[in-house]
């Protein structure tokens, strides 16, 4: 297969890369600044055949449209895994920016969407096309009880959201969200308990495995079906 990967210098990208080559697959690494990105270059060198680094910054529309115009070739899975969390610090509304809104959807939401445009047709040159959309458990309303983060969340609730509806307007693409877990990135901070290879195995398996019964559901890393 060939995967399409955005948020590959580091953390949970990275780590599917890697485990992505190691199963023979072939994947395209987006990235934003592809000289900040040391081992991803390094590993590149090492798979020259199966890895490609491109830039692609996913909060710009010029950055995505270049890239689109660079890769041609048919793409089966797309994962749009770049994301920030601007507002971890920032609990209460009093305390909110609204920069730090439109900076979080801009990444995290619109993102998404820019870059799953850009390549609606390489994805629709496959035979099984797949988009899988890392969210979070946070954008889960019903999940909600301690409130606070509010950009973070809301920019992941709209992700949900974006994926279902991709999903109706493409039912030929088998479309999932996929909360990554609670997993030890620089984002999930020292408390976090999930290892980034657990994590990764967990989302590529599931990229790997979808079919259509899975389009348009919201799942861990794990397989376990969330609550919107």
């Amino acid at each position: 297969m060939t995967f399409l990967i955005t948020g590959c210098s580091r953390g949970i990208g990275l780590e599917l890369t890697k485990q992505a080559l190691t199963l023979g697959h072939k994947v395209f690494a987006a990235v934003r600044d592809v000289k900040k990105s040391s081992e991803l270059n390094a590993l590149a060198k090492a798979n020259s055949e199966n890895l490609k680094v491109i830039t692609l910054d996913t909060s710009s529309d010029e950055s995505v449209a270049q890239a689109a115009k660079e890769l041609s070739e048919p793409i089966d899975v797309l994962i749009n895994n770049a994301g920030v969390y601007l507002d971890s610090n920032a609990s209460s509304l009093r305390e909110l920016k609204s920069l730090t809104v439109t900076d979080t959807f801009q990444t995290n939401t619109l993102g998404p969407m820019r870059v799953t445009k850009a390549f609606l047709e390489n994805l629709s040159r496959s035979n099984t096309p797949k988009v899988i959309n890392i969210t979070s458990l946070m954008g889960s309303i019903k999940d909600n009880s301690s409130g606070g983060s509010y950009a973070y969340r809301m920019s992941k609730t709209a992700l949900n959201m974006f994926s279902k509806c991709l999903s109706v307007e493409f039912p030929n693409f088998t479309v999932v969200s996929v909360h990554p877990g609670w997993v030890q990135t620089d984002m999930g901070g020292g408390g976090a308990t999930t290892p980034i290879p657990e994590s990764a195995k967990g989302i590529l398996k599931i990229a790997l495995d979808a079919t259509k019964q899975d389009t348009a559901k919201f799942y861990d890393f794990k397989k376990r079906e969330l609550a919107w």
